[in-house]
This record gives structure tokens, sequence and C-alpha cells, in this order.
């Protein structure tokens, strides 16, 4: 019974997410119980049980349930609590690891705001590991597919670096403005909704490496907008099945549940996620 959120296995719907595993397999009995209960009233619309989240997770101890956490933050947190993310990625300066780790959070929530967050953490920690994937959440916001954002530098020189941050912040300040400002929800440079994450699935099921680099991105975005297992679109080694993955995504583009998710707005198992808990 896997405990790791694993978005080519189980995802939103791996088993240690919904009921309790036996204590020899469950390693942190009490921490999956905390994460267990917010995500059960997170997907439930009670969004106020996240509030509390950002202070539980420096104590958390796991791999996995700081993999968890960060996900459900980051798909699940109102603007208020991802607010408070911004701030802590942005003050902080000890904990190199909590913060780039919670960058993945705000890469998640896509406000356009959160890019100087990201950017600030990437200036302060490269060329250190736990960095090198921050461009990865610019770029998903920022771009239809990589490009400036993810091209970051090899080299840790002022030179390059300047070069690369004045690349993405032009590249920010054109989507503040087609996008609306910093409030707006951006995804793969446009706005968000949980109509387009369909609709780039669909368009992503391909064999490239891009392609494959992104399915699981967009499957676990479309899984915690929508609530829908998307379990058998993988097989058990992970690999994608393309014709159920595009028969299954086809069907719902062409019913009426798109619909039913506004525009420019972020849900949890089709919750409305609120601006303010």
């Amino acid at each position: 019974m896997p405990t790791i959120m694993e978005p080519r296995g189980r995802c939103y719907f791996t088993p240690v997410l919904w009921k309790t595993l036996p204590p020899d397999v469950e390693d942190e009995v009490e921490e999956w119980r905390i994460l267990r209960e917010r995500f059960a009233r997170a997907r439930r619309g009670e969004f106020a049980a996240l509030d509390d989240l950002l202070d539980l997770y420096p104590r958390l101890k796991g791999p996995d349930t700081r993999m968890f956490a960060c996900n459900l933050l980051g798909d699940a947190g109102t603007d208020e609590q991802l607010e408070a993310v911004e701030s802590f990625v942005l003050d902080d300066v000890k904990y190199i690891e909590t913060v780039c780790e919670l960058c993945h959070s705000l890469g998640l929530w896509g406000r356009l705001s959160a890019v100087e967050a990201i950017l600030t953490a990437y200036d302060r920690n490269f060329p250190g590991q736990c960095a090198e994937g921050l461009p990865a959440y610019l770029t998903t916001m920022l771009e239809p597919e990589f490009g400036a954002a993810a091209d970051y530098p090899r080299k840790d020189t002022l030179e390059a670096f300047l070069a690369y941050e004045t690349g993405v912040r032009d590249l920010w300040q054109r989507r503040l403005v087609e996008l609306g400002g910093p409030k707006a929800y951006a995804f793969f440079g446009g706005p968000f909704s949980v109509r387009r994450v369909a609709e780039r699935f669909l368009e992503l099921l391909g064999t490239s490496s891009y392609e494959n680099m992104m399915k699981p991105y967009l499957r676990q975005r479309f899984e915690a907008s929508t609530g829908i297992d998307c379990s058998d679109f993988f097989e058990k080694n992970g690999d994608l099945k393309p014709l159920t993955a595009a028969a299954r995504l086809e069907a719902w583009l062409a019913s009426d549940a798109p619909d039913r998710f506004e525009p420019g707005e972020r849900y949890f198992f089709g919750h409305k996620i609120p601006r303010r808990a």
C-alpha cells in the first residue's frame, strides 16, 4: 500500500490518503493521521482546515508526508494561506530546503504574485541542488511550453543570473498586463481554468520528453481540481495508456462538466477554493 503520492501511480487516490495503514507499514502514523484529516475536510470544501498546514510543515519528518503537504497546500490552499507561504519564502534565509520545497506549493497555486517569491528563492539558493527545480514552476506558469524561464544558467555567475532574471521579469510583466495583475492565476502562459487543464492534458499525450515530463503534473492538476480518479490513465509501471486517457478527457470536455467550473478560479475536488478561508 503506497505512502508516496506518485502522479504516475495513484496520485490523490493513494491509499494512505484515504485510510489508516497498519503501524508496521505506516512509519509516521501521527503525521499521516493529521494530514488525512485535513485532506478529508479540504475535499469536502472545508478549506479552513489548512490554516495551520504551513506551521505544521517544518515539523513533518517523512519525505512522503512533506511531499503530500506541499501538494495539498498548493492544490487546495486559499490565497490567504498561500500568501503566508509567499511571506515565508521571502523572509526565511535559514531553512533552505523547506523554502525550496514550498516553492512547489506556490507553483501549483499559480498566482502571478508568486513569481517574486520563487525568483527570490532561486537567487538566494542557486546553485544548490534544491533550487534547480524552481525554474520549472516559473515556466509552467508563464510560458506555453519550456522557454526562457526554464533555461536557467548552469553556472553561478552574476552576469548569467542577471540575464536570466531580467528575461523572467520581462516575461512576468507581460503576463501581468495580459492576465489582469498579480492576483490572476496563470497556467502555461494563459489564464487558469479547469477546462484548460483538461485541454492541455489532452494536447500532451504524446511521447516527447516534454510531454512525458508534463503528464504527471497535468494529471495531478486535473485530479485535484475535479476529484476524478485518473489512476486508470496509467499502467502499473507508470506508463501512460494514451487511448484511455484521451477517451476519458474527450468525454469530459464534451459533457456539461466543464461548465461547472468558473474560468479564472481554482477548485479542489469540485469545490471552489475561496480567496480567503
